[in-house]
């Protein structure tokens, strides 16, 4: 199974779920893990990817024989200091933000990564193995067992060394203080890229440099330390900073900001949204795992009936992430809300176990088409879901389901467990149905006595009130009626008598909540020594809740399979936050690299030139997703870095000037494109004196056309003599967004509005800018002066027949 495909989700070791019994005679609930090193061996190489498992392998045996222990020098060498340390660092949350930094003494080399990882840490686990650090230092509540990626790395690298700093020495703004002191002053500029907004990467590479002064007595010479930045392997690395420009991925659904993140998300569960929000920050580079969701949506596409019942069960699956995260970080003494807590714990994952298995049915003959789909069938079919399940039956009721409002999810948790299993709690719930039926009575009580219809309404931080319609009270209340409320129509209050009843809800809610907890403490206890069958579980669900968003978007817009080569050939390209927006007439485009890498954007002000450029980036990101795209036809370029240079927004925030910021980012471009890289530039040199912009947009343009290989680069521009002096040379291919139509469908901008100034739509051709700009025309219709128009008009003319003097 690839990693890219799956994120290597991890197997848990195999442990058994069956009942013995106790030197007691009571019943013991015995987790047996597998104890020899043989079997730990083989699991792994089974069920982590193939680079991990080698890895592994190689570190697990001495003299052939298998071992839980790494005796290789890497790992057993402490006669002396450490050589080769790790800082590791995640983000608070049930998103899996890690970030390491990993330093090399002997070498004086310093690697920083930071990148959204599964709930099985496969990613981190690769970056562990493969690295070999003699040492993990880690914040001190992440050292204590609270973190979830410490659970899967203690479970599949059980020989690491750790040690723990507090969180104070995680600090991202001392990270950055660090960067520029101790970098080499050739790679801070990249670092500055690379890492903007990544400010975990940070505090890591704090703590790094704090635990080698304090622990280590060592120092490091400014400018001294090699510090480089790296993605995980098989992605698109994309600068953070093109996150924005592009809007990627604004969660906000309920604003008018739009993002393609809002365009294409179709899931119907927190992991499915968040596996496709780290896909498209982190898009594939690896072309068989792009092929294998192809066919997957594919497959999902063909049957309608498979899809609506997958959706409807996905749409009733909780956040097993959240669930995961309550389960481990479960504190050691409970008192009654925590005891609550251990049980919603319970109940969910029993119903977490039981969709899984229906999930699973749903398509098991239809996954055989699909490599990716039966990998998915695989994990939800594990024997170990069902014998955890049966576990959990044997204490918890079979029809209990997971309830939503506060009433009857306190019912749900008095009554999980099954009768005769715990004397005690079977009499406090006799207690509680028989005070819930005394306020069943009260209520009608007061009913009867004021003829009134009233009707008790349950939440949770106050119990029982009592609500009735506003308007059969007009000036005064009975003066039984306390803690009156007056909301709309409604007429809300208690009385002295509910109240004592109320108290006596909860004194028994408490005990139940206890005693409960208690009958199913083993089953909580054997639900965390196999969270590592929800982490796969929870990856299985996710993966397939994206692919099948994918195949809703195709259903809502019209889709085609990208194919791949070595250059980028679409057919009728539609922008798809346009289309999703709701713009039915939104212009298609052709994209056409396959005679020059180079592609010279010009074209009037608001004529689309920079949403041209989006829709590219968006087509390729969604491409290389696992999507289909919004085309007639596609034929793509894979990607491994993506660099935008399309606003000055960031300039203020920094205190550069906007010149300065452009400069920065064209420098970080040049310094880091390859020939997989795609470039895309919006407006460069509009930033400074027209004479000098032009010059160095010329300058850079040639360079990448005579130095950057097969570099993709589109680059739009307002110097109208620029796109006929780059013609000249050799791979450059010229477009011009020109007028296509005119009248009441014209084109819809990105924010959703349409254009005030002009009912002109513009479509891509190829060829250069010859019509006037538009610039002059948006003027007067803000309502400049007439004179000033004028006279605008007069030196634009002017200045366009020596601009078209100058071309010839």
């Amino acid at each position: 199974m690839s990693r890219n495909h799956f994120s290597a989700i991890p197997r848990c070791e195999v442990i058994d779920l069956t009942l013995t019994d106790s030197d007691d005679g009571e019943d013991n609930l015995a987790c047996q893990p597998s104890s020899t090193a043989k079997r730990v061996k083989l699991e792994c190489q089974s069920d982590l990817s193939a680079e991990v498992a080698g890895v592994i392998s190689d570190i697990e045996s001495v003299d052939g024989e298998p071992s839980v222990c790494a005796p290789t020098s890497a790992f057993t060498d402490v006669s002396r200091a450490p050589q080769v340390l790790m800082t590791l660092t995640e983000g608070r949350g049930v998103a899996s933000e890690i970030a390491y930094c990993l330093f090399d003494i002997s070498v004086n080399k310093c690697v920083l990564s930071q990148y959204a990882d599964g709930p099985s840490y496969s990613h981190t686990i690769y970056a562990v193995v493969t690295n070999r650090p003699q040492l993990i230092i880690m914040p001190t509540a992440m050292a204590a067992g609270k973190s979830k990626a410490m659970l899967s790395i203690r479970r599949y690298i059980p020989w690491m060394q750790f040690a723990s700093m507090e969180r104070r020495m995680f600090n991202d703004k001392d990270g950055i203080g660090i960067s520029k002191d101790k970098a080499l002053p050739a790679q801070l500029h990249t670092l500055e890229h690379t890492l903007h907004l990544k400010r975990y990467a940070y505090a890591a590479l704090n703590a790094m440099f704090g635990y080698i002064e304090s622990e280590l007595n060592l120092t490091f010479a400014n400018e001294s330390v090699s510090i480089e930045c790296k993605q995980i392997d098989g992605t698109m690395l994309i600068d953070p900073g093109a996150w924005k420009d592009l809007d990627l991925d604004s969660f906000h659904q309920d604003t008018a900001d739009w993002s393609l993140y809002r365009a294409i998300n179709h899931t119907v569960t927190k992991m499915g949204g968040r596996l496709l929000r780290s896909n498209m920050l982190q898009p594939l580079a690896d072309i068989t795992t792009i092929y294998a969701r192809q066919k997957a949506v594919g497959v999902l596409l063909e049957s309608e009936e498979c899809f609506f019942n997958l959706s409807a069960l996905l749409s009733t699956v909780p956040d097993i992430d959240a669930v995961i995260t309550t389960i481990i970080r479960m504190p050691v003494v409970l008192d009654a809300r925590q005891a609550s807590t251990v049980i919603g714990n319970v109940l969910s994952t029993k119903h977490i176990l039981q969709v899984s298995a229906k999930i699973a049915a749903v398509f098991s003959d239809l996954s055989m088409q699909s490599s990716l789909l039966q990998e998915i069938v695989s994990v939800l079919t594990d024997a170990r879901i069902t014998a955890l399940l049966d576990m959990v039956h044997q204490v918890v009721r079979e029809n209990v389901t997971l309830e939503t409002s506060a009433q009857m999810s306190r019912s749900q948790r008095c009554y999980a467990v099954k009768d005769g299993v715990d004397g005690f709690l079977d009499v406090s719930r006799s207690i509680f149905d028989k005070v819930t039926r005394e306020v069943v009575d009260l209520v009608e009580e007061v009913s009867s006595v004021h003829n009134i219809p009233v009707k008790a309404v349950y939440k949770q931080n106050t119990g029982y009130m009592m609500t009735t319609r506003r308007n059969l009270y007009e000036d005064t209340l009975p003066d039984e009626f306390v803690n009156t409320v007056v909301r709309k129509n409604t007429l809300s209050f208690t009385t002295f008598d509910l109240i004592k009843l109320n108290n006596r809800l909860s004194s028994v809610v408490t005990e139940i909540s206890l005693l409960t907890e208690k009958a199913i403490q083993r089953v909580s206890q054997t639900i965390l020594e196999n969270i590592a069958l929800l982490y796969r579980v929870s990856e299985a669900i996710a993966l397939l809740d994206m692919l099948l968003s994918f195949a809703h978007h195709c259903t809502l817009y019209e889709c085609v399979v990208p194919m791949f080569s070595d250059s980028i050939k679409i057919k009728e390209s539609r922008h798809p936050i346009l289309e999703a927006i709701g713009g039915k007439d939104v212009v298609p485009n052709d994209i056409d690299t396959t005679g020059a890498n180079f592609t010279v954007v010009s074209g009037p002000n608001m004529g689309g030139k920079s949403t041209y450029l989006r829709q590219i980036v968006y087509t390729v990101i969604m491409a290389q997703i696992g999507s289909y795209v919004q085309a007639k036809s596609a034929t793509l370029k894979i990607f491994d870095r993506l660099f935008v240079r399309m606003n000055n927004n960031d300039s203020i925030s920094t205190g550069e000037s906007s010149f300065l910021r452009e400069m920065h980012d064209m420098a970080y471009i040049l310094q880091n494109h390859n020939r997989h890289s795609l470039v895309v530039v919006d407006e460069l040199g509009r930033s400074t004196a027209t004479s000098e912009g032009k010059a160095i947009c010329r300058a850079i343009c040639e360079d990448f056309l005579e130095n950057a290989g097969q570099t993709t680069v589109f680059l739009t521009t307002h110097f109208l003599d620029l796109p006929h002096i780059l013609a000249k040379l050799s791979n450059c291919m010229r477009v011009v967004l020109s007028p296509s139509s005119c009248g009441d469908d014209a084109e819809t901008t990105e924010n959703g509005q349409k254009p005030t100034t002009t009912e002109q739509r513009f479509r891509a051709k190829l060829g250069a800018q010859t019509d006037p700009l538009y610039g002059i025309s948006l003027a007067k219709a803000m309502k400049i002066p007439a004179d000033i128009i004028n006279v605008a008009s007069e030196v634009a003319d002017e200045l366009m027949r020596r601009d078209t003097g100058n071309m010839r």
